[in-house]
């Protein structure tokens, strides 16, 4: 990740946050487990995830967020890491809440080193509410791609899935999603989830 890409969104963080003092709002922290599953054949893995991340919402709905995330490829060596930061903001319509988030991150190939390189990505996601323990995230969309194309980093992302709420604190979640990489489908995900709020 350049100096630069980092004092861009370093800087729209700052100006998000400065525009929140005061206002407490909201910090979660947690992770998910994904098991990748051959777009063509459910039963066959390709690969396993395990992400770690963190996100304050402010009570102006602007929020901070930041992931690392460590890819497993089935039966191979191969093994990947992204570390991304992002900005969002959630809008609410009624009982529908959109969120759009926009980041950078750096993704790390660990069997060639000279294969890293930063990228961007874009999401937006709705959820409404079922019940008071109960929630359905509609859509989960992902565009994300490489800085530098040549990199063959087009790897957008849909998914849908539910969040149960154990308590004031704890919440777990499971998504289905479906990612593809430039331009045909790579797998198929079932994602755990968990986190804790404060």
């Amino acid at each position: 990740m350049t100096r630069n890409h980092l004092l861009l969104l370093a800087g729209v963080a700052a100006l998000a946050i400065g525009s929140s003092t005061a206002e407490a709002g909201e910090t979660s922290i947690g992770g998910t487990f994904t098991t990748e599953r051959a777009p063509d054949d459910f039963g066959a893995t390709t690969g396993t995830d395990w992400q770690i991340d963190a996100a304050h919402t402010f009570d102006n709905k602007v929020s901070i967020s930041g992931s690392v995330k460590y890819y497993d490829t089935a039966g191979t060596s191969n093994s990947k890491t992204n570390a991304q930061i992002g900005i969002g903001y959630t809008y609410d319509l009624g009982k529908l809440a959109l969120t759009g988030t926009v980041g950078i991150g750096q993704h790390f190939i660990h069997s060639d080193d000279s294969g890293s390189f930063p990228y961007y990505y874009i999401t937006l996601a709705g959820a409404v509410p079922i019940n008071e323990k109960w929630s359905w995230t509609m859509f989960r969309l992902r565009y994300r791609n490489a800085f530098d194309t040549s990199n063959d980093y087009d790897t957008p992302e849909v998914a849908t899935g539910v969040n149960f709420k154990l308590d004031a604190h704890n919440t777990v979640s499971l998504f289905i999603e479906r990612d593809w990489s430039n331009g045909s489908p790579s797998y198929n995900g079932i994602e755990v989830g968990y986190h804790y709020r404060f």
